[in-house]
């Protein structure tokens, strides 16, 4: 797996420098200075961070970024603060509430890894308690999280298509049924219906 794209790390490494000062900088600086004129040191801990950073997506390290710590963070810290542990009962509790939500479009996921997991089990999140479970539920969350990583998968929670009644089974009118069918192209095309824009 390729290392975390450089200007991705010195990105990093200012944006805690703004919020740290010189202490950040200073528990990786050896002050011997390079040919490049940079501190050794320094240039070191960028190559190391960009190497245990590796597959890890825009929106993770914009999490790491924007977290709080509490003592200057290390590149430990920042990678759990990048992907935090899923508490994984908890995560299914999450997974049957809000796939029943789903059912009316009212869901609302804490992350597209859950989400993604509980697809993954499908009926067996109602079928089956936590307890005969889990170990399948886990195994359901570190597939979501790789394939959100290598790409297979987007780090998003789909949206709920709009259901059309099948033809004859409908109760509503040829208008209401059209406007319906013009949602769901919308969410298929990624158009914006009834908006400001409407791309071809």
């Amino acid at each position: 797996m390729n290392p975390l794209p450089k200007n991705w790390v010195e990105e990093i490494f200012k944006r805690f420098h703004g919020r740290f000062g010189n202490r950040f900088l200073a528990e990786y600086s050896t002050g011997k200075i390079g040919k490049n004129t940079l501190d050794e040191g320094i240039e070191n801990a960028k190559k190391v961070w960009g190497e245990e950073l590796a597959g890890f997506t825009p929106e993770e390290i914009k999490r790491g970024l924007s977290a709080q710590y509490d003592y200057l963070p290390d590149c430990d810290k920042f990678k759990v603060a990048c992907r935090p542990t899923i508490d994984l009962e908890r995560a299914f509790y999450e997974a049957v509430d809000q796939m029943h939500r789903r059912k009316e479009a009212k869901d609302k996921w804490s992350s597209a890894i859950i989400y993604w997991a509980a697809a993954t089990l499908g009926n067996d999140l109602k079928n089956f308690p936590y307890a005969s479970i889990k170990v399948r539920w886990k195994a359901a969350i570190d597939k979501a999280r790789q394939k959100i990583i290598e790409g297979s998968l987007p780090n998003e929670v789909p949206p709920k298509l709009v259901a059309i009644p099948a033809p004859g089974k409908t109760t509503i009118s040829r208008e209401e049924a059209a406007i319906r069918m013009e949602e769901v192209y919308a969410v298929l095309n990624k158009k914006i219906i009834n908006g400001v824009t409407k791309s071809e």
